[in-house]
C-alpha cells in the first residue's frame, strides 16, 4: 500500500517551529535547578559574616572576596567542582556588573555563588549566594504561561549592526543596591508601522540578548519588561526579529533573581501583543 500524501494535512514549519521552541524553553524553566527552583538568595556585603538555612558552612566578604567556610562537622559535605570542599574556597570577582563565580552543590540543592557591582561603590562588589531547590513549590506547582496569540505579522524584517567598541549596557536591577552591565554587541534596526526602530543587543553570558519593555509592559506582559534572544553566531546576517519569541524575565517567576531593568532607549512606544503575558502567580518585589 503507497502513501497519498497529496491527502495529508500539511504542516505548517513556522507553527511547528515556534512549538518545538516553545517546549524547549518549558523544559528548561522547568528543569531542577531553573528559575522556578530557586528557595533563596543571600546577600553578603563588604564586613559581613552570613550562614544559609540549611547549608552548613560560614559566608564572609573582605577585600571585595568573597570566603566560604566549610563546616567539617557536617555529615553531608558542600560539593564543588565534583570535589568536597575541606578547607575554606575564595572566589574574586574580575567584571564590571555581574559575573557568575560558582555552582556549588549539597544533597539535591545547588548553591549559585555571584558578584554584582554595588550601585553607590562602582569599585565594589555586593556577592549573592542562591539556593535552587528541585522541591521548590514554585516548580511544583507550575501551570504554564500566558501566551499572546502567535502571529507571523510580529516576525519583522531587521538588520543589524555590529558595535566595534567596548561600550556597555548598564542597567538598574530590581535590586535596587546593585547594577547590571553586559558588553554591546551591536544594535538591530526595524520599522514599524512607517516609524524606524533600534534595539540594544547585549552580550549575556555570550547569549545574545535584547532587553526590552513596550505598551503592554505593566498590563498584558511583565512590568519591567521581557527578553528576546537572537542567534549570537548568525547576527551578521540577520534578516528579521520574532517578538514571538519574547520571553518573561527570571524574576517574573522569583523573588530570587537580581534582572536588569530595560533601559529607556530599549523602550517601544507601541504595544507588542507578541510572545509570553505574565504569569499568573507573577513574583512581586
Amino acid at each position: 500500500m503507497s502513501l497519498d500524501i497529496h491527502s495529508a494535512v500539511l504542516a505548517d514549519n513556522y507553527v511547528q517551529q515556534w512549538n518545538m521552541w516553545h517546549d524547549q524553553r518549558i523544559e528548561e524553566l522547568t528543569s531542577p535547578h531553573g528559575y522556578l527552583a530557586p528557595t533563596s538568595i543571600t546577600w553578603v556585603a563588604e564586613g559581613e559574616n552570613k550562614t544559609i538555612e540549611g547549608i552548613p558552612g560560614r559566608w564572609s566578604a573582605h577585600d571585595d572576596v568573597l570566603r566560604y567556610e566549610p563546616d567539617l562537622a557536617a555529615s553531608v559535605p558542600v560539593i564543588n567542582a565534583g570535589t568536597t570542599i575541606r578547607e575554606a574556597i575564595a572566589f574574586t570577582p574580575e567584571n564590571f556588573g555581574e559575573q557568575a563565580l560558582a555552582y556549588l552543590h549539597y544533597r539535591d540543592l545547588r548553591i549559585e555563588v555571584n558578584s554584582q557591582t554595588d550601585l553607590v561603590h562602582q569599585d565594589a562588589h555586593r556577592f549573592w549566594i542562591r539556593v535552587k531547590d528541585p522541591a521548590s513549590p514554585s516548580r511544583r506547582d507550575f501551570r504554564g504561561i500566558p501566551q499572546f496569540p502567535l502571529d507571523r505579522k510580529w516576525r519583522i524584517e531587521a538588520s543589524f549592526t555590529r558595535n566595534h567598541n567596548r561600550d556597555l549596557d548598564i542597567h538598574d536591577s530590581v535590586v535596587t543596591t546593585v547594577l547590571q552591565s553586559y558588553p554591546i554587541l551591536g544594535y538591530v534596526n526595524f520599522s514599524h508601522e512607517g516609524q524606524q526602530h533600534s534595539l540594544v543587543v547585549s552580550n549575556v553570558f555570550g547569549h545574545a540578548s535584547i532587553f526590552f519593555s513596550d505598551e503592554t509592559s505593566g498590563n498584558e506582559s511583565y512590568a519591567i519588561g521581557r527578553v528576546l534572544q537572537l542567534d549570537a553566531l548568525s547576527l551578521d546576517d540577520l534578516e528579521a526579529i520574532d517578538f514571538n519569541y519574547a520571553i518573561n524575565y527570571p524574576c517574573a517567576f522569583s523573588i530570587f533573581c537580581t534582572c536588569p531593568i530595560p533601559s529607556k532607549r530599549n523602550h517601544l512606544p507601541f504595544a507588542v501583543t507578541a510572545g509570553e503575558q505574565s504569569p499568573e502567580d507573577e513574583a512581586q518585589y
